[in-house]
């Protein structure tokens, strides 16, 4: 499969430079729209069957990736272009797994957000078996 990243809250001029990264590294952005928030990161990376939800409620803050279908390679060579680019810093980001596939775009920023919290407070990071019961 092509290697594919999902962007969330990126505005137009960011995702046009967002878009023009990924071309040259062989990759396709999948913008992801509010009303997908509810569909699993696996379906949104086209590995798992689609659902038939909408999400209608609050849009969460800041940017968010996903990248799917990169080998490892491949993925350090996109980071590193990523981080020489002129591109914001994104704080979230995300590769796709066995254990987040199942999850929506909601849980997974809940738990890339806890996660980064804990990092910048210096805090460790417990082990997550998955979103939590709160979501």
């Amino acid at each position: 499969m092509q290697p594919l990243i999902l962007s969330y809250n990126f505005p137009a001029k960011h995702l046009s430079k967002l878009r023009m990264l990924a071309i040259k590294h062989g990759a396709h952005v999948r913008v992801v729209e509010k009303r997908e928030y509810l569909d699993t990161i696996g379906s949104l990376c086209g590995v798992c069957g689609a659902f038939e939800t909408m999400y209608d409620g609050e849009n969460f803050p800041g940017l968010m990736l996903v990248m799917a279908h990169f080998s490892d390679a491949h993925l350090s060579a996109f980071l590193q272009a990523l981080r020489a680019s002129k591109l914001p810093p994104v704080p979230l980001k995300a590769v796709l797994t066995e254990e987040n596939k199942g999850w929506n775009s909601l849980e997974l920023h809940e738990a890339l957000l806890a996660e980064h919290t804990a990092m910048q407070s210096g805090a460790p990071i417990h082990e997550q078996s998955g979103p939590s019961e709160n979501s």
